[in-house]
Protein backbone atom coordinates (compact mmCIF):
# COMPACT_ATOMS: atom_id res chain seq x y z
CA UNK A 1 0.00 0.00 0.00
CA UNK A 2 1.73 3.39 -0.78
CA UNK A 3 1.68 6.16 1.39
CA UNK A 4 -0.84 8.37 0.26
CA UNK A 5 -3.33 5.41 0.21
CA UNK A 6 -2.83 5.20 4.11
CA UNK A 7 -2.79 8.61 4.65
CA UNK A 8 -6.64 8.95 2.94
CA UNK A 9 -7.43 5.67 4.99
CA UNK A 10 -6.76 7.21 8.32
CA UNK A 11 -8.20 10.20 7.39
CA UNK A 12 -11.35 8.72 6.01
CA UNK A 13 -11.31 6.57 9.26
CA UNK A 14 -10.88 9.34 11.45
CA UNK A 15 -13.84 11.07 10.16
CA UNK A 16 -16.10 8.47 10.36
CA UNK A 17 -14.74 7.86 13.78
CA UNK A 18 -15.28 11.22 15.11
CA UNK A 19 -18.44 11.14 13.98
CA UNK A 20 -19.43 8.19 15.29
CA UNK A 21 -18.46 9.26 18.27
CA UNK A 22 -20.32 12.47 18.51
CA UNK A 23 -23.73 10.68 17.47
CA UNK A 24 -23.45 8.17 20.55
CA UNK A 25 -22.00 11.29 22.59
CA UNK A 26 -25.18 13.05 21.58
CA UNK A 27 -27.93 10.26 21.92
CA UNK A 28 -26.05 9.30 25.25
CA UNK A 29 -26.78 13.12 26.26
CA UNK A 30 -30.19 12.88 26.53
CA UNK A 31 -30.18 9.43 28.60
CA UNK A 32 -28.44 6.06 28.64
CA UNK A 33 -29.53 3.80 25.68
CA UNK A 34 -27.87 1.14 23.77
CA UNK A 35 -27.95 2.85 20.57
CA UNK A 36 -25.50 5.66 22.58
CA UNK A 37 -23.11 3.28 23.73
CA UNK A 38 -23.01 1.42 20.78
CA UNK A 39 -22.17 4.36 18.71
CA UNK A 40 -19.50 5.91 21.01
CA UNK A 41 -18.18 2.66 21.90
CA UNK A 42 -17.76 2.34 17.77
CA UNK A 43 -16.77 5.77 17.34
CA UNK A 44 -14.20 5.87 19.73
CA UNK A 45 -12.29 2.37 18.60
CA UNK A 46 -12.17 3.34 14.97
CA UNK A 47 -10.95 6.94 15.97
CA UNK A 48 -8.69 5.13 17.97
CA UNK A 49 -7.37 2.66 15.88
CA UNK A 50 -6.37 5.60 13.30
CA UNK A 51 -4.66 7.86 15.43
CA UNK A 52 -2.30 4.60 16.49
CA UNK A 53 -2.28 3.49 12.77
CA UNK A 54 -1.41 6.60 11.56
CA UNK A 55 1.42 6.87 14.18
CA UNK A 56 2.91 4.01 13.70
CA UNK A 57 3.53 5.27 9.90
CA UNK A 58 4.70 8.54 11.03
CA UNK A 59 8.84 9.55 11.10
CA UNK A 60 10.61 9.83 14.97
CA UNK A 61 8.11 7.47 16.28
CA UNK A 62 9.01 5.05 18.38
CA UNK A 63 6.14 2.56 17.13
CA UNK A 64 7.30 3.46 13.27
CA UNK A 65 7.56 0.45 10.94
CA UNK A 66 8.94 2.47 8.37
CA UNK A 67 12.26 0.88 7.93
CA UNK A 68 10.85 -2.81 8.33
CA UNK A 69 11.14 -3.67 11.68
CA UNK A 70 10.32 -2.07 15.13
CA UNK A 71 13.18 -0.52 17.66
CA UNK A 72 13.61 -1.49 21.25
CA UNK A 73 15.21 1.10 22.92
Amino acid sequence: MRSGRRTWVHVVAACVGGIALGFGLGRLYFGVSAAGVFWSVLGFLVLGWAIFSARRFGRRTPESEIRGGRDIE
